[in-house]
Protein backbone atom coordinates (compact mmCIF):
# COMPACT_ATOMS: atom_id res chain seq x y z
CA UNK A 1 0.00 0.00 0.00
CA UNK A 2 1.03 3.27 -0.96
CA UNK A 3 1.47 5.90 1.81
CA UNK A 4 0.14 9.21 -0.12
CA UNK A 5 0.44 11.21 3.31
CA UNK A 6 3.96 10.70 3.46
CA UNK A 7 4.42 11.33 -0.17
CA UNK A 8 2.62 14.75 0.00
CA UNK A 9 4.89 15.95 3.21
CA UNK A 10 8.28 14.40 1.49
CA UNK A 11 6.95 16.75 -1.37
CA UNK A 12 6.10 19.92 0.84
CA UNK A 13 9.45 19.49 2.73
CA UNK A 14 11.08 19.83 -0.89
CA UNK A 15 9.87 22.97 -1.20
CA UNK A 16 6.91 22.10 -3.42
CA UNK A 17 3.41 23.82 -2.34
CA UNK A 18 0.65 22.19 -0.45
CA UNK A 19 -1.57 22.35 -3.55
CA UNK A 20 1.31 20.79 -5.94
CA UNK A 21 2.18 18.11 -3.29
CA UNK A 22 -2.31 17.36 -3.11
CA UNK A 23 -2.07 16.91 -6.97
CA UNK A 24 0.59 14.71 -6.42
CA UNK A 25 -1.02 12.40 -3.71
CA UNK A 26 -4.58 12.59 -5.60
CA UNK A 27 -2.84 11.44 -8.79
CA UNK A 28 -1.04 8.50 -6.95
CA UNK A 29 -4.29 7.94 -5.33
CA UNK A 30 -6.04 7.13 -8.44
CA UNK A 31 -3.01 5.45 -10.02
CA UNK A 32 -2.71 7.83 -12.68
CA UNK A 33 1.35 7.57 -13.47
CA UNK A 34 2.52 8.32 -16.66
CA UNK A 35 4.79 5.09 -18.52
CA UNK A 36 7.21 6.16 -21.26
CA UNK A 37 4.92 4.16 -23.65
CA UNK A 38 2.19 6.65 -23.00
CA UNK A 39 3.83 9.85 -22.71
CA UNK A 40 5.11 8.87 -26.55
CA UNK A 41 1.61 7.82 -27.58
CA UNK A 42 -0.18 11.35 -26.51
CA UNK A 43 3.05 13.51 -27.59
CA UNK A 44 2.59 11.65 -31.43
CA UNK A 45 -1.02 12.56 -31.22
CA UNK A 46 -0.24 16.24 -30.54
CA UNK A 47 2.28 16.49 -33.10
CA UNK A 48 -0.44 15.04 -35.43
CA UNK A 49 -2.97 18.05 -34.09
CA UNK A 50 -0.06 20.08 -34.45
CA UNK A 51 0.68 19.58 -37.85
CA UNK A 52 -2.75 19.75 -38.68
CA UNK A 53 -3.22 22.50 -37.49
CA UNK A 54 -0.05 24.10 -39.22
CA UNK A 55 -0.97 22.85 -42.87
CA UNK A 56 -4.29 24.36 -42.18
CA UNK A 57 -3.04 27.66 -41.65
CA UNK A 58 -0.48 27.56 -44.09
CA UNK A 59 -3.50 27.05 -46.67
CA UNK A 60 -5.50 29.25 -45.08
CA UNK A 61 -2.73 32.28 -45.75
CA UNK A 62 -1.94 31.07 -49.02
CA UNK A 63 -5.70 31.69 -49.80
CA UNK A 64 -6.19 35.36 -48.46
CA UNK A 65 -2.17 36.18 -50.13
CA UNK A 66 -3.72 34.59 -53.58
CA UNK A 67 -6.89 37.04 -53.42
CA UNK A 68 -5.27 39.54 -52.17
CA UNK A 69 -2.92 39.49 -55.13
CA UNK A 70 -4.90 38.90 -57.40
CA UNK A 71 -7.32 42.09 -56.06
CA UNK A 72 -3.99 44.37 -56.60
CA UNK A 73 -3.67 43.12 -59.93
CA UNK A 74 -7.13 43.55 -61.06
CA UNK A 75 -7.06 47.28 -59.36
CA UNK A 76 -3.93 48.02 -61.12
CA UNK A 77 -5.10 46.81 -64.40
CA UNK A 78 -8.26 49.39 -63.68
CA UNK A 79 -5.90 52.07 -62.68
CA UNK A 80 -3.40 51.29 -65.70
CA UNK A 81 -7.01 51.34 -68.20
CA UNK A 82 -8.33 54.63 -67.07
CA UNK A 83 -5.07 56.65 -67.46
CA UNK A 84 -4.82 55.30 -71.45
Amino acid sequence: MLDTHTIARALTAADLTDAQADAVRQAAEHGEHVTPERLRAELAALETRLIKWMVGIAITLAGILTAAGAAFFVALLRTLGTTS
